[in-house]
């Protein structure tokens, strides 16, 4: 079923009985991140495909990136990606996830929207640890807690293989936020060319402040 939207369309399976919640929740959540992001608009109107079986989507994904079972959602096509809950179930990392956290999902990836709307340049692959430290301290901060990064930057720079990435990105993203100005962190995203000149300094002083910042 495909249902349209003032700011988005959603196609989903007309027996999924939640979608009107998350509908509503969308319909509330998408404007502040747009603010955020200073966007009046978006390019087009987006799009958010829930997928009611796991093997369609991975399928979905091998045309990107190797499914490994903690992904649940993307971006990779311009689409918001998402398994239904109940697919969702069916993975080890997401064997207990909340409609809550089904929502909160899909506002992390609306970030990832919002971050390629933002875009003056062409987004580099090396540094997708910057795009999930915004993505994960906006979109879904609940569900993340700092940690002490041990990871060098090479490793965190092959974002994808990293154990544990998620939550570095998390401290990252809590160093850049608390230590780094608003348009400094939008121009980042618009430019990512400033970002790769930066990014050494800003993976080593965040490291560096994971080791003695107070862990909450």
């Amino acid at each position: 079923m495909v249902l349209e939207k003032k700011s988005f369309i959603i196609d989903y399976d007309e027996n999924i009985s939640y979608i009107p919640e998350v509908i509503d929740f969308l319909e509330i959540k998408m404007s502040g991140f747009m603010n955020y992001f200073e966007l009046n608009s978006l390019k087009s109107k987006e799009k958010v495909i829930v997928f009611n079986s796991i093997e369609k989507y991975k399928k979905h994904l091998e045309k990107y990136v190797e499914y490994r079972d903690y992904m649940c959602a993307d971006t990779y096509d311009g689409n918001i990606n998402l398994l239904s809950l109940e697919e969702a179930h069916k993975t080890h990392e997401h064997a207990n996830m909340t409609l809550d956290e089904l929502k909160s999902t899909i506002l992390h990836e609306f970030v990832h929207i919002c971050q390629k709307n933002c875009q003056v340049e062409k987004y580099n692959k090396t540094i997708s640890w910057f795009w999930e430290a915004l993505a994960t301290n906006l979109g879904n901060p609940e569900k993340f807690s700092r940690i002490t990064i041990e990871t060098t930057n090479e490793e965190i720079n092959n974002f994808n293989t990293l154990p544990n990435n998620y939550p570095i990105a998390f401290t990252i993203g809590n160093y850049l936020l608390e230590n780094y100005s608003h348009e400094d962190i939008l121009n980042y995203v618009k430019y990512p060319s400033k970002l790769l000149v930066d990014s050494e300094k800003i993976l080593n002083d965040a490291r560096d402040w994971s080791h003695t910042k107070r862990i909450k």
